[in-house]
């Protein structure tokens, strides 16, 4: 299996590029790029998150927990 990477501002143009790969049986998936605010925002989710937990208001979960829900 082999990896290609496309980045695209022109939506008319991906929605066509992924028509012709859904046409020839080949998968691909997309991940829309994410603006500066929407990261920022992540990641001051995870810093209350992990202070929360430092206080002791939070409890973490065991990973094969979250694992077991896979």
């Amino acid at each position: 299996m082999e990896t290609i990477v496309i980045k695209s501002k022109d939506t008319r143009k991906t929605k066509a590029l992924l028509d012709f790969l859904k046409k020839n049986r080949m998968s691909a998936d997309v991940f829309p790029e994410r603006d500066k605010e929407e990261i920022l925002k992540s990641i001051e989710k995870g810093a209350k998150e992990a202070a929360a937990f430092i206080k002791g208001k939070k409890k973490l979960r065991d990973a094969k927990d979250l694992l077991s829900e896979l």
